[in-house]
């Protein structure tokens, strides 16, 4: 169902390679499917840490990244079965995305927009349209 490779990382600690665009596509714009599908990849993984390559990947939406900064959030702070999640191989594209997003969790916009409403009548509004 997904492409895992094991591997040791710097510190010599086995790691598991999960390709994101053979496990879901090169275009991903689904929250649920990265959840189900991803979820399921880690979860599976021996390793405590994850790499997601984004090798081949074109596009992600932006739900979709949220959902995969939130997999990353939650999974760190397991106390049992905890996994380590990275980010690689990701394009420019992707990788914006993904900063996007992120800065977007970290200092959401706290002004509420603002929205002005002007009362009218219908026959002012008629009177303009007929020229009168």
């Amino acid at each position: 169902m997904y492409n895992k490779d094991e591997e040791k990382d710097m510190k010599n600690e086995p790691k598991t390679i999960i390709n994101v665009a053979e496990t879901l596509a090169a275009i991903i714009g689904s929250r649920d499917i990265t959840n189900t599908y991803l979820t399921e990849a880690i979860n599976d993984s021996k390793t405590s840490t994850v790499d997601l390559d984004f090798q081949n990947v074109e596009f992600i939406s932006r739900s979709a990244t949220h959902e995969l900064l939130s997999l990353k959030e939650d999974l760190s702070r397991k106390y049992f079965n905890k996994k380590t999640i990275s980010f690689i191989n990701a394009n420019k594209d992707v990788s914006e995305m993904f900063r996007i997003v992120a800065a977007n969790r970290a200092l959401p916009k706290s002004e509420a927009p603002s929205f002005k409403v002007n009362k009218t009548d219908i026959q002012s509004l008629l009177q303009r349209e007929v020229g009168v």
